[in-house]
């Protein structure tokens, strides 16, 4: 007994240390055991949480076709059916795809092939909306639109959404019951060990102080990368402890989270903090000078989708005006040129049309939106006079961001102001221009804002090419009836001129019978 007393004060550090790596042993050999069971309960909770995501994914697909139709039935926009016709494609693939794998999982799949059903009914129905739109049926559109099917389709597959995703959770709760379990066998073992540990103290704060210094290598190699491909401040910073490097670049990761946060959202005025144009070369290939790119670009693009479905329901409003005005000249200019005006959000416009009066063809005020007198009063622009004379002959846009002296005043209860752009427009249909449109602004009017103008003047040409046609034949069949009835009334005059003189023969032949 005394020998292994001594034995054991002696050697005292080797046995803590065998103890210890002995139960280590122990240790990793029930976390081995204990593996296949935790792994397992990982794979169904992620599977789980792969259904419940997969499953709350058919809802959207329903959504998509239920806007893309009612978007399509306003705006006749074959783009607007986008969205509809990429669910309508893979819907059934995902729904195929969920029903697979619950049945796999023994789980009753009845009430999916019920939303399938439904889901098939109403693009059916979605269809004969869509064809009621193409021709024009616009009531019967609106009325089936009011039956709103969509909604009972939505009600059982949210019923059928809800289900799967209860058992799914149900899934999960077991598999995270059974992973506590195992995860506090290990525990109970780990805290047998620690407390063995204790006398191998000496050896583990040797270690811990090795630990540190290979930590504190690797927390500056941490914050270089940090530097290198997240966010890079630009000047030096000093850090006094660990802790301090760690929390910066948890910072660091925060600021990426939020910043990728507001541009999900839809916020692409969010700034990344601490981006300046100081440091902002060096950034440029780092997470940080990415992100900020990728918000622009987005920015950009949403930019030009406002801007072209700005420019689409002003031209479908632009035709719809066309369409209600084209045989009256005056009513149509009027109309043409203050929704121009409006729409553009300028203060005043004015429509100038091509006049010929014998061989001499020159511009006149149509009609004007807002002018001041003294512009009202100048209805004749001889072709290449002026700006309007000069645009018409070139064919061309212009647009003045400094207009001459006294050209126009925007007057308003305030007073009067100098415009800060004008535009001037030829409408031009097959490339001949029929009239020149005059709109002065505050602000200065935007790329899109001009093609915009551009295409409105196709239309506007047409219409009022058609209109002056309309008005020609109308004057030429007024001036055809008035000669007709000028060649009746003349015939008249001659016939009763003939009676007259046949009338004088026959007196004057009797009286020489009697005469004889």
């Amino acid at each position: 007994m005394k020998k292994i007393i001594k034995y054991l004060k002696d050697n005292i550090v080797t046995v803590l240390v065998s103890a210890v790596s002995t139960l280590l042993v122990i240790n990793i050999a029930f976390m081995y055991q204990n593996k296949e069971t935790i792994e397992r309960n990982n794979i169904v909770k992620v599977n789980a949480e792969d259904m419940i995501k997969d499953v709350g994914m058919l809802t959207n697909f329903l959504k998509d076709v239920d806007l893309g139709v009612r978007a399509y039935g306003i705006t006749k926009n074959q783009d607007m059916l986008g969205p509809a016709k990429t669910s309508e494609h893979y819907f059934f693939t995902h729904i195929k795809d969920i029903e697979e794998r619950l049945a796999g999982e023994g789980y009753d799949i009845s009430g999916l092939e019920d939303v399938s059903n439904l889901f098939r009914g109403y693009l059916d129905f979605s269809h004969k909306m869509v064809e009621q739109v193409d021709l024009d049926s616009m009531n019967t559109f609106k009325s089936m639109m009011a039956e709103d099917r969509g909604l009972a389709v939505w009600k059982r597959m949210m019923d059928v959404v809800l289900q799967v995703m209860d058992y799914e959770k149900e899934k999960s709760k077991g598999a995270e019951e059974s992973y506590n379990a195992a995860v506090r066998n290990n525990l109970y073992l780990e805290l047998f060990i620690i407390v063995l540990a204790l006398p191998t103290l000496a050896f583990i704060v040797i270690k811990i102080k090795r630990d540190n210094q290979g930590r504190q290598k690797l927390l500056a190699e941490l914050e270089a990368n940090n530097r290198k491909y997240i966010f890079n401040p630009g000047a030096e910073v000093q850090f006094n402890n660990q802790q301090a490097m760690i929390e910066h670049s948890i910072l660091n990761l925060q600021q990426a989270s939020e910043f990728i946060e507001h541009i999900s959202d839809g916020d692409y005025e969010a700034e990344w903090k601490g981006l300046n144009e100081e440091n902002k070369v060096v950034n440029e290939t780092n997470l940080a000078g990415r992100l900020t790119r990728m918000r622009d670009q987005l920015k950009h693009m949403k930019h030009e989708e406002e801007a072209r479905l700005w420019s689409n329901e002003g031209l479908t409003r632009i035709s719809e005006i066309v369409r209600n005005n084209q045989n009256d000249f005056t009513v149509l200019s009027n109309e043409v040129i203050r929704f121009l005006t409006k729409y553009m959000d300028a203060q005043q416009g004015g429509l100038f049309v091509l006049k010929n009066d014998a061989n001499d063809k020159y511009l006149e005020l149509a009609a004007c939106h807002a002018y001041d007198r003294k512009k009202f009063v100048e209805r004749k622009i001889p072709l290449g006079v002026g700006l309007l004379g000069q645009t018409f002959l070139e064919g061309e846009t212009t647009m003045l961001t400094k207009l001459p002296q006294g050209y126009t005043y925007i007057t308003s209860g305030m007073g009067e102001a100098t415009p800060g752009c004008l535009l001037i427009v030829p409408m031009k249909y097959n490339d001949i221009t029929e009239a020149v449109v005059e709109i002065a602004g505050l602000d200065v009017f935007d790329k899109h804002q001009i093609a915009f103008m551009e295409k409105a003047g196709e239309f506007v040409a047409s219409a009022l090419q058609g209109a002056r046609t309309t008005e020609e034949m109308k004057h030429l069949l007024e001036t055809s009836q008035r000669q007709a009835a000028d060649m009746r009334a003349t015939e008249e005059e001659l016939r009763q001129n003939v009676e007259e003189l046949m009338a004088t023969r026959e007196a004057l032949e009797r009286k020489l019978s009697e005469a004889a």
